[in-house]
């Protein structure tokens, strides 16, 4: 019965998901990450894409990975490094 209710839902979205390519820009910004991460979200939820999901999130990790290298190199944030 969930499963009806959900695929009613998907046909009656008024708004189309942006499909990802290949030749995607990466993540530039912190909303556009969590823009994705929604959008990654919905197409699991809404739709069943998985793929489409994971292309998302691949995109919104290596966004994570560049800001985290970006402070790692900010000396304002020196005194706060983790020692792994």
């Amino acid at each position: 019965m969930v499963r009806q209710e959900r695929l009613e839902a998907v046909h009656t979205r008024t708004d189309d998901p942006i499909r990802l390519d290949a030749g995607t820009t990466p993540i530039v910004e912190e909303t556009e990450c969590l823009e994705e991460i929604l959008e990654a979200f919905r197409d699991i939820a809404d739709r069943d894409d998985i793929h489409q999901a994971a292309a998302r999130l691949e995109r919104v990790q290596a966004w994570i990975r560049r800001a985290a290298e970006l402070a790692a190199a900010d000396p304002i944030f020196a005194g706060l490094r983790l020692v792994s």
